[in-house]
């Protein structure tokens, strides 16, 4: 079932960075006699979000790169968005068609794609 799941995320590695996404995890599990294969997925990290704090104190001493900042502000608000359940649709059918084509999974499985906040805190206890 490893094989299973590096399979997945070679061809994975092919389009997701190039569409804007990020693997975060790839699981074959079964559950209650079911087989599963979950991927779960992000979108890419924003630019120029770990240097907005700085940018902004350099700002508050020099008035003219305070507009320069707050205009960069707005333009990183405008481009920034949280994944939907329309970008996951659209790497399950992409995924979807690829995995019919190759048939390699020999169990019947139910193929999620889900994003950030449906995976589980391995960490975490019941």
């Amino acid at each position: 079932m490893d094989n299973y799941v590096r399979r997945v995320n070679a061809y994975l590695d092919t389009f997701l960075a190039k569409e804007g996404y990020e693997l975060l995890k790839t699981e074959f599990v079964k559950e209650d006699g079911n087989f599963y294969l979950r991927v779960y997925i992000d979108l890419l990290d924003k630019e120029g979000s770990e240097t907005a704090g700085d940018e902004a104190a350099e700002a508050a001493s020099d008035p003219a790169k305070e507009a320069e900042s707050d205009q960069a502000s707005d333009e990183a608000m405008e481009n920034t968005r949280e994944i939907s359940i329309n970008d996951c649709a659209q790497v399950s059918r992409r995924l979807s068609k690829w995995l019919d084509k190759e048939d390699f999974i020999k169990e019947a499985y139910m193929l999620e794609v889900c994003s950030r906040g449906f995976l589980k805190d391995e960490g975490a206890s019941d």
